[in-house]
């Protein structure tokens, strides 16, 4: 299978790493659907990335829709997502979380390069709360025997740390470990992992 997406964009990223953490083989194609939409809408109709090519021929888009793919590919016993109850609502629940928090820094960071009429305070805090009601979720979860750490490297605990070290690159005049220490914790236990390590993109 071919994967497509730069891993600057936190969706691929964590599609990446659920496939490293599943040591799952693919190809990688390092596209960015914002500096190259034309190949991006090539592969999907909304122009996003990521994209999961399958052996087939087959595209998968959307992070959730791919990881929902990848968890039933890998079966019950590594699974990235539990199978039913309360544990399986919490989980997906943290990844929403997640991925609304990725989503509140890019429109925070496209907000201030924005070159039309002068920057929003109003809708800056807007996301600035958003953001960080997000992290203090996310760090609530990572505290004790919680559904985000280092025991399982699942669906939460992925965009978890996705998130968090996708703060650093788009926002980071926000102090991320002292909104989220806990979380900040788990991510730096697990930032050797091969799942982080291998996707994570060049902060310049």
């Amino acid at each position: 299978m071919k994967l497509i997406g730069t891993y600057v964009s936190p969706y691929a990223r964590r599609v990446a790493a659920a496939l490293v953490s599943r040591a799952i083989p693919y190809e990688h194609e390092d596209l960015n659907g914002y500096t190259n939409p034309v190949r991006a809408r090539e592969l999907n109709p909304v122009g996003k990335v990521p994209v999961l090519v399958l052996d087939d021929g087959e595209r998968l888009i959307d992070s959730s829709a791919i990881l929902d793919h990848i968890n039933e590919l890998v079966g019950p016993t590594r699974a990235l997502i539990p199978a039913s109850g309360a544990a399986r609502r919490a989980a997906l629940r943290l990844s929403a979380i997640s991925t609304t928090v990725c989503e509140q820094i890019t429109a925070r960071h496209f907000e201030q390069q924005r070159h039309s009429g002068p920057v929003q305070p109003e809708l800056l805090e807007r996301y600035n709360q958003q953001i960080i009601g997000g992290l203090r979720a996310l760090d609530v979860a990572s505290q004790s025997n919680g559904p985000i750490g280092t025991k399982s490297i699942d669906i939460a605990t992925i965009s978890a740390v996705t998130a968090f070290e996708y703060t650093q690159r788009c926002y980071p005049e926000l102090d991320r470990a002292s909104v989220a220490p806990t979380l900040a914790s788990v991510a730096a236990a697990l930032a050797d992992e091969p799942a982080f390590a291998r996707t994570r993109p060049f902060i310049s």
